[in-house]
């Protein structure tokens, strides 16, 4: 499935930090409007609970995303350029924070919505200011119940599958045994993260949640970016994990704690290296695009929708 980058650029210039996430909400919303067999409903925290029902099955897959952002800004514009989005500032033409985190997320989320027969979606809020949403969403059984595995793209960088995370194992072993000839197409592969919602969905319902890798940097500062091709390929991933990871039955998981203190040589930050601010200047300067040799990729000659 083609990324659609007109609705990623729609979704990033929505000023949606935590706790001022209506914007966000109300996009989403509509947004499920124009999509067939599809129930959805807002919870008591603001959640947005979806269920598209096509075939009846006793089972769902469900993505997660989190619909707020860390650093507010009501001034921002899009800039894109060699296949990688930065935000500007309007007034001051300064960059500024993008929001791909997690509007990646949802953007992924609310595309497969539109090519999966069946498939369940959490939209929660206030993610970054302590996984909120997801904490009062955990406690909706009858919309859980039937879930059979749960993703969320909400990992920097291009290739992480995080299966630990919150201190816990999320992921089951036998989730990944189906899934990993798919990870090695896509260039996946098992890592830590420290927390998202999959997390505190993962303990709380006792079925298996993975976070992945979905080509944002330098997230929660002025700084960050997204590289359009790790996005695609995200994407891609998701597609192809809910087409072919059977969700006939609830891959559940048993909890093993593991204490963070017990890691003390892991590094929980990404190394410089794993920025794209080492890679490109952050002025004008930029290398051509590699697919039409120019350098407004706002007009793209090879991608038109770019």
């Amino acid at each position: 499935m083609k990324l659609d980058l007109n609705l990623l650029k729609r979704l990033l210039v929505i000023d949606h930090p935590s706790k001022h996430e209506y914007p966000m909400l109300s996009f989403i919303i509509n947004e499920c409007y124009k999509i067939g067999n599809l129930h959805f409903e807002m919870d008591g925290y603001c959640n947005i609970l979806i269920t598209k029902n096509t075939t009846n099955p006793e089972f769902f897959p469900c993505i997660v995303a989190h619909t707020d952002c860390v650093i507010p800004n009501e001034h921002k514009e899009i800039k894109i350029k060699n296949n990688r989005i930065t935000g500007k500032d309007k007034s001051t033409g300064k960059q500024i924070g993008l929001g791909a985190d997690d509007v990646n997320g949802i953007c992924c989320a609310l595309q497969l919505l539109k090519v999966i027969p069946d498939l369940k979606v959490v939209f929660t809020t206030e993610e970054e200011v302590g996984f909120c949403g997801a904490d009062y969403a955990a406690q909706n059984v009858d919309f859980f119940y039937n879930v059979s595995y749960m993703i969320q793209a909400d990992r920097h960088g291009k290739s992480d599958l995080i299966t630990h995370t919150n201190g816990i194992y999320s992921a089951s072993e036998e989730w990944l045994k189906e899934a990993t000839p798919i990870m090695a197409q896509y260039g996946y592969s098992e890592a830590w993260g420290i927390g998202t919602d999959i997390g505190v969905l993962a303990e709380e319902l006792q079925v298996s949640g993975v976070n992945i890798s979905c080509g944002y940097y330098n997230e929660h500062t002025n700084n960050e970016t997204t590289v359009i091709p790790e996005l695609q390929n995200c994407l891609d991933f998701m597609e192809s994990l809910l087409k072919n990871i059977p969700f006939d039955k609830q891959y559940n998981i048993q909890i093993a704690y593991k204490a963070y203190n017990k890691y003390s040589n892991f590094n929980w930050d990404y190394d410089k290296k794993d920025t794209l601010l080492n890679d490109y200047p952050l002025d004008d300067e930029f290398l051509a695009c590699n697919y039409c040799q120019s350098y407004d990729c706002m007009h793209c000659k090879i991608y038109p929708d770019y």
